[in-house]
């Protein structure tokens, strides 16, 4: 099939989508969601350490100078109003204002010490969602907009290159989509591999008291006579399909939309998103808001089997309350954005301690980048002031659990303001080639786009020492 031939058949099958209403409803896209089993050939002699990985997405960038990489030592321009509190690990502090956190380092690896040049929000999430790092340029644009010709998500990757139960996902996002005014964030979804295996969307608040997953039941306008219809429509388009050559990406539409359909009748996937199983009591300990109850839904769906989750948090555009903290840094972090950070992420590092997750589950938290040591210094295209603290990818702080990695640790150090790594730097491409070998997959194999054109997975090198 040559590439017009290609492209008009890829128009066909996406218009197919659109009319595909009884897949795609609410706030649920199924036929985006990354349902797929790896359709090439895998890598059967490298064994991976984890079989998940939930990734906590701080949007808008975490202030480490505030909460895990305080310089209580230095002037108070560069400290800020916040003070470090002792925790459970002799020699590690925390922000004052996460007194439940600091009773759980023991459990967490804190990395100090990750950078990269983008300094602007949609290409900094682009780098720490696909390891990706896009050109001079455009690293300090904010109208770096997501396309196809992308490298995917890591999440979008590991659902392709590992194999996970039938009737679940292979990646989930959620609970809503990363924009910067109206330029929708790259590295959310599948880029080149595909739509076929882009993360499967929750775009519903969990918390929400009517969250119910309604789109994986049959419409109750749709008979059983009028689905059967539908299956005999796919049957067609599907005899269609083996009229003309075979590719991947032909073979990706094909399963996906069988898998789509079979999403509706399987009682695990319905199961894994019902909050309602959960005891009212450790509802209340994750938090009755946004970020808790996401982050109790990935767990949910962890436990179930999703190999990959992303929750996003804590709000649904960048523009809105968020952790970009140019203005009222202080405030915001003490009254808005801490928070729900020191009753989710404690809660879940018991829960899923106490359920035997830990142990081949990793846990990230992270945003895109950090902010500025100095208070109201301008580094990015935004308006800063003196009361907010400017973008900072030249050395940020992430959190890391599980997956065999040893808590109480740090991993890495800023200088003595906090400006650049001191201690073993460690490049966002880095960390994304060693959370690929962690599940087993060679970050410097060759996958393919939708064109069947080879791209290098990982331009980062497995970091010795991250897992001990």
């Amino acid at each position: 099939m040559n590439s017009d031939s290609q492209r008009e058949y890829r128009n066909a099958a996406e218009r197919l989508i659109g009319r595909r209403g009884l897949l795609q409803t609410g706030g649920v896209a199924l036929l985006s969601a990354g349902l797929l089993n790896r359709l090439s050939a895998r890598d059967a002699t490298r064994k991976g350490r984890i079989k998940s990985c939930l990734m906590l997405f701080q949007v808008g960038g975490v202030s480490q100078i505030d909460t895990f990489d305080m310089k209580p030592e230095a002037d108070e321009t560069i400290r800020g109003e916040f003070r470090p509190i002792d925790t459970n690990v002799p020699g590690m502090s925390v922000c004052e204002h996460l007194p439940r956190m600091s009773q759980h380092m023991d459990q967490v690896c804190v990395v100090r010490s990750v950078y990269h040049r983008m300094l602007c929000h949609n290409p900094a999430i682009y780098a720490a969602l696909s390891g990706r790092e896009v050109g001079e340029s455009l690293a300090i644009s904010s109208k770096t907009v997501a396309s196809r010709e992308d490298y995917p998500h890591v999440g979008a990757v590991v659902g392709r290159l590992t194999t996970q139960p039938l009737m679940l996902p292979s990646s989930v996002s959620l609970p809503f989509v990363l924009r910067n005014a109206s330029a929708t964030s790259p590295g959310q979804n599948a880029g080149f591999m595909g739509a076929a295996y882009d993360p499967y969307l929750v775009l519903r608040d969990p918390n929400a008291r009517e969250f119910k997953m309604d789109e994986l039941e049959l419409p109750t306008n749709i008979n059983p006579a009028r689905a059967a219809g539908r299956t005999r429509l796919l049957q067609h388009f599907d005899e269609g399909i083996r009229r003309v050559e075979e590719t991947a990406s032909v073979q990706a539409y094909r399963e996906h939309y069988r898998r789509a359909g079979d999403l509706l009748d399987s009682n695990a996937t319905r199961s894994a998103f019902d909050l309602s199983q959960e005891p009212e009591q450790l509802r209340d300990r994750y938090g009755r808001n946004m970020v808790g109850q996401s982050t109790l839904l990935g767990r949910r769906l962890i436990e179930a089997g999703v190999p990959f989750v992303t929750v996003y948090s804590p709000v649904s555009e960048i523009n809105s309350p968020s952790w970009d903290t140019h203005l009222n840094n202080f405030p915001r972090l003490k009254q808005e954005l801490l928070p729900p950070v020191d009753l989710a992420l404690p809660t879940l590092l018991d829960d899923m301690r106490d359920r035997g997750l830990l142990d081949d589950t990793l846990v990230i938290w992270a945003g895109e980048f950090g902010r500025t040591p100095l208070i109201g210094a301008r580094r990015s295209n935004n308006t800063n002031n003196a009361t907010g603290r400017d973008h900072w990818p030249g050395c940020y702080t992430i959190l890391m659990a599980g997956g065999g990695l040893s808590g109480g640790q740090y991993y890495g150090a800023s200088d003595r303001l906090g400006w650049y790594p001191r201690e073993k730097p460690l490049h966002i491409a880095d960390l994304m080639a060693t959370i690929y070998d962690a599940f087993g997959i060679d970050p410097s194999q060759s996958i393919s786009d939708s064109r069947g054109r080879p791209h290098l997975l990982s331009e980062g090198r497995v970091v010795p020492g991250l897992f001990a």
